[in-house]
C-alpha cells in the first residue's frame, strides 16, 4: 500500500498512521522530513478492504495506491466440520460461518474444545483442492495465547504452526498449494478455539489415469501393468511388478510415463 502525503503544510500529521488489509495489520507510517511517498509492505495479506487509521491527529491522504492480485477462491464457508470435543456450545461449524467476531459471547461465532490437550478441528472440502493458504481468526476477549502452537495440515500434509503474537488477531499459514480433501488444525497442549478459518485454494487437476490401457517391459508374480491404474493404493494387491534387474519402465498411454524404482534397486 503506497501512501502519498500532503506537501503544502502539516506533513508531520501522517506520523503514526496505520495500514490494515481485511483487519490484518500491515504496518505504521513514521514521518520523515522531506518525504512524500510511504510504502507499506503487506506481505500478501488477504482481505476485501484496506483501512488506514490515525488515532492521534488529522488524517489527510493525497493518494493511496493498493497493489495486489485476486486471491484464490475461498472454499471453506458452510463446509462439513468436526472436532475432537465441544465445550460452552462452541460447535465446530462456527469456524466456517463467515463471522469473524472474536468475542466469544457476542455472536456465538467461535469454537471451543472441552479438553485442554490433544485437540483437533477439521473441515471437509468434499474433493481434492490445491490449498494456497489457511487464515485463522483468533479469539479476542481473552485467552489469546492459547492459539500458540496450533498446527495446520492439508490432507495430512504439514503446512505450518501458529506462533502467538500479542495484539495479533489474524494468522495466515502458507500451504504452498498442498493437495487434500480436508484441512485440520491441531493443538496438543491447550484448549483450541477458532473464531473463523478461511481456506483458500482451487480445484486440483483432474485425475486422468484410472482405467487407461497400459503396458510394461515385463511381468513377474502376476503383477500385470493394469494394476497401476486401478485407483487403489494397496501395495499388496494393486502393485505392478517389473521383473528386471534394473529400474523398469512403466508406460500409460496418451504420452504419460512413470519410472518405478523398487526396493533393493539403485
Amino acid at each position: 500500500v503506497v501512501v502519498y502525503n500532503r506537501q503544502n503544510c502539516c506533513p508531520d500529521r501522517i506520523d503514526g498512521a496505520t495500514v490494515y488489509v481485511g483487519g490484518e495489520y500491515c504496518g505504521t507510517i513514521r514521518y520523515t522530513q522531506g518525504r512524500v511517498i510511504y510504502s507499506i509492505d503487506c506481505n500478501k495479506a488477504i482481505g476485501g478492504d484496506v483501512t488506514i487509521t490515525q488515532p492521534d491527529n488529522y488524517l489527510t491522504l493525497c493518494e493511496v495506491k493498493v497493489y495486489g492480485e485476486k486471491d484464490n477462491t475461498l472454499i471453506s464457508p458452510g463446509r462439513r466440520t468436526e472436532q475432537s470435543s465441544t465445550a460452552h456450545n462452541g460447535v465446530s461449524s462456527r469456524a466456517v460461518d463467515c463471522i469473524t467476531d472474536g468475542h466469544y459471547s457476542n455472536g456465538n461465532s467461535c469454537t471451543h474444545s472441552q479438553s485442554i490437550a490433544n485437540n483437533w478441528w477439521r473441515v471437509y472440502l468434499d474433493s481434492d483442492y490445491a490449498v494456497s493458504k489457511v487464515v485463522v481468526y483468533n479469539r479476542q476477549d481473552c485467552c489469546q495465547e492459547r492459539i500458540d502452537g496450533a498446527t495446520v495440515y492439508v490432507g495430512g500434509e504439514y503446512c505450518g504452526t501458529i506462533r502467538y503474537t500479542q495484539g495479533r488477531v489474524i494468522y495466515s499459514i502458507d500451504c504452498n498449494k498442498a493437495i487434500g480433501g480436508d484441512v485440520a488444525i491441531t493443538q496438543s497442549h491447550n484448549y483450541l478455539t477458532l473464531c473463523e478459518v478461511k481456506v483458500y485454494g482451487e480445484k486440483d487437476n483432474t485425475l486422468i489415469s484410472p482405467g487407461r490401457r497400459t503396458e510394461q517391459s515385463s511381468t513377474g508374480h502376476g503383477g500385470d501393468s493394469s494394476r497401476g491404474v486401478v485407483g487403489k493404493n494397496d501395495d499388496k494387491k494393486s502393485s505392478v511388478w517389473i521383473e528386471v534387474k534394473k529400474p523398469g519402465t512403466y508406460k500409460a498411454k496418451k504420452g504419460y510415463m512413470v519410472i518405478y524404482c523398487f526396493k533393493g534397486m539403485n
